[in-house]
């Protein structure tokens, strides 16, 4: 009988403990579900990183070694012939794939490819900017894949300022670096605008050349004009002194010279002309009869 009513008191004990089990693991289940129904929107808590970085590490040295160089093609800035408040310059930096271009003006360098490139222009300086035109991170995944990146430069002052170009290979579409090359770096110089740039300088410009046109042609007229004078004086000079011939010559030619003759004209001597003219040979006269008769 005690033997029986022993192994009915441990069954019991049993039971019991089963029996706070069961309650406890209910009461944590609810404590953690109000606690992830508390969180805004609702977020579960992301695991913890794995401590084991071998993997990582692994995965960095695998993708590098599938890395190759390629021909970068690039602007010489100093080529860009910046000037203060002019239209701003172009800068480019191209990966040419297969083909490698050469022109003037511009420096090539090498960047490792086989995944994604940023490459960023940095401008550093009082009164200079640069102005991205393309994004900063392309594809790069084989050697036949061609870039470009573009960006505007302008100064708007004088003087010396940087350009740094930095060129980096990322992880995939992530932003673990796999290879950053130091930058390259260059000092500009940005020359001062002409003085008197504007419309009125044109303008002050055409008057002076239209005005120095006007002056050129008139002491051309004048030279000339003196050259005809000079030409006539000495022609004058040497026709010969017109005598009694010549008026007759003249003369005859004005009588075959068609058209209305003139008219002629008569001289009349006034009375008291013919009264001189008549007292002066009395007065002859007499002389020569008082002198009488010459031998």
């Amino acid at each position: 009988m005690l033997l029986v009513l022993d192994a009915l008191g441990g069954v019991s004990w049993v039971a019991l403990g089963l029996l706070l089990a069961l309650v406890w693991g209910s009461f944590v289940g609810f404590v953690t579900r109000s606690e992830d129904e508390d969180r805004p929107d609702g977020a579960a808590v992301s695991p913890a990183p794995p401590s084991d970085r071998s993997s990582y590490v692994e995965e960095i040295e695998r993708e590098r070694r599938r890395l190759f160089d390629v021909t970068v093609v690039h602007t010489n800035p100093r080529a860009l012939g910046l000037v203060a408040d002019a239209p701003p310059r172009r800068f480019r930096v191209e990966i040419p794939g297969a083909r490698i271009p050469s022109a003037p003006g511009e420096s090539r360098t090498v960047v490792s490819a086989g995944t994604q490139i940023g490459v960023k222009l940095h401008c550093t300086g009082a009164g200079v900017r640069c102005t991205p035109l393309s994004s900063e991170r392309q594809n790069v995944l084989t050697r036949k894949d061609v870039a470009v990146w573009l960006w505007e430069v302008q100064a708007e002052r004088a003087g010396t300022f940087s350009l740094a170009l930095t060129m980096t290979s990322y992880l995939r579409d992530t932003d673990t670096v796999l290879v950053e090359k130091p930058p390259l770096v260059w000092l500009v110089d940005a020359g001062a605008p002409p003085e008197d740039d504007n419309w009125l300088s044109w303008a002050r410009d055409l008057w002076r050349q239209v005005t120095e046109a006007i002056t050129g042609l008139g002491g051309l007229a004048v030279s000339v004009s003196a050259i005809a004078a000079v030409v006539a004086m000495v022609v004058r000079r040497r026709l010969p002194a017109g005598g009694p011939e010549d008026e007759d010559a003249t003369e005859s030619v004005r009588d075959a010279a068609p058209g209305p003759r003139p008219r002629p004209v008569r001289r009349v001597r006034s009375r008291l002309g013919q009264a001189g003219a008549a007292r002066n040979l009395r007065y002859a006269r007499r002389i020569r009869a008082r002198a009488g008769p010459r031998p």
